[in-house]
C-alpha cells in the first residue's frame, strides 16, 4: 500500500508535499486487544480551514485503510468525528499489517480551490470525485499475532524438504515464506528421514541441519544482505520474540557482540550437549 508516494491531479495535505502552507493533517490510534477483536480508537485532526469545511458539511470524511498482505485483507473505517472508534475481528489479520489515514470526498466537488493552497495554484480550482483523497497522515503498521500459533517455538519455524532439481547442493536455505524452507538433496534426505524415525538422534540432526541453517538466517539479519522484508514473515516474528527471552535485540549491541552460531544455540535448546550426550548414551548402549 503505497498511498502517500502517488501523484495526484489536484493538491493533496500531506507530510511529504508543499500542496499547502500552514496547514497539516495528523491521526493517531490507539488499539486493545480481546480474544476475537482488535479495538482501535482514532483521533484525527487537521489545521486547515478549507477541509473542516467539508468535513462539517459532511462533504469529505476521516478514513483509516486497512491492508494485511498474509490475508489480503482489505478495509476503511471512516468517520466525520475527529474522534472515533471501529473494531476489526482478530480472525481476520495476521502478520503485518499496514495502515494509512487519509481525508476523503463523500461526494463530488465542483470548484475545489481553498486559501491554504501554495500560491503556485491561484486562480486555479479543481473538480474533486467521491472517494478522491484529500489528505494524508504518515502511513504506519503493527503486528497482528495469533493467540494459537502454531510458529511458537523456534525448531517448528523450519520446514525440511527434499531438493529435486538435478543441480542440488548438498543443503540450501529458503527464507522468504512464513517458514524456513531447508531443502536436502535428495540423498541426504533420505537419510534424514531415516535418521529421525529414531528420537534419540534429534539433537543431532538439529545440529547438523537446523544450527547451520539458523546461523545464516543470523548472518543475513545482523548484516541486512536481502532486499526482502522479513517482517511479513512469521519466523521472523518468533526468533525476535525469542531472542527477547534472551535479552537480544536486534541490532543492539549484544546481538552484534555474540557470535551467531552461539545466539543459534541458544534459540534451539543447546542441541550441541544434548547431541554429545546421545553419542555418549550410543557408545554405551
Amino acid at each position: 500500500m503505497q498511498i502517500s508516494s502517488r501523484q495526484y491531479p489536484h493538491p493533496v495535505l500531506s507530510y511529504t508535499s508543499d500542496d499547502f502552507i500552514n496547514s497539516d493533517f495528523q491521526a493517531s490510534l490507539k488499539n486493545t486487544k480481546t480474544n476475537s477483536l482488535y479495538i482501535f480508537d482514532a483521533n484525527c485532526v487537521t489545521s486547515s480551514d478549507g477541509i473542516n469545511e467539508l468535513i462539517k458539511d459532511h462533504k469529505a470524511k476521516f478514513a483509516f485503510h486497512f491492508e494485511c498482505q498474509t490475508t489480503r485483507y482489505r478495509k476503511i473505517f471512516s468517520s466525520f468525528d475527529n474522534d472515533f472508534s471501529f473494531n476489526l475481528p482478530a480472525q481476520d489479520i495476521e502478520g503485518k499489517v499496514q495502515i494509512c489515514a487519509f481525508i476523503i470526498a463523500v461526494e463530488d466537488i465542483e470548484n475545489y480551490e481553498l486559501t491554504e493552497f501554495h500560491p503556485d495554484y491561484e486562480g486555479y480550482s479543481f473538480q474533486i470525485s467521491k472517494g478522491d483523497i484529500l489528505a494524508i497522515d504518515a502511513e504506519r503498521s503493527f503486528f497482528a499475532e495469533k493467540d494459537i500459533d502454531p510458529l511458537k517455538r523456534i525448531p517448528s519455524i523450519f520446514s525440511i524438504q527434499p531438493n529435486r532439481s538435478d543441480d542440488a547442493q548438498a543443503i540450501e536455505v529458503d527464507s522468504s515464506g512464513n517458514k524456513i524452507i531447508i531443502k536436502l538433496s535428495e540423498e541426504n534426505f533420505d537419510y534424514y528421514k531415516s535418521i529421525s524415525l529414531n528420537s534419540n538422534f534429534q539433537p543431532i540432526l538439529s545440529s547438523l541441519i537446523v544450527i547451520p541453517a539458523l546461523v545464516s538466517i543470523l548472518e543475513t539479519l545482523r548484516h541486512e544482505e536481502t532486499d526482502i522484508d522479513y517482517e511479513e514473515c512469521r519466523w521472523y516474528q518468533v526468533i525476535v520474540l525469542r531472542l527477547k527471552d534472551f535479552g537480544i535485540e536486534l541490532g543492539s549491541h549484544s546481538f552484534e557482540q555474540e557470535s551467531t552460531i552461539s545466539i543459534a544455540q541458544k534459540l534451539i535448546g543447546d542441541p550441541l550437549s544434548q547431541s554429545f550426550s546421545a553419542l555418549m548414551n550410543l557408545e554405551e548402549d
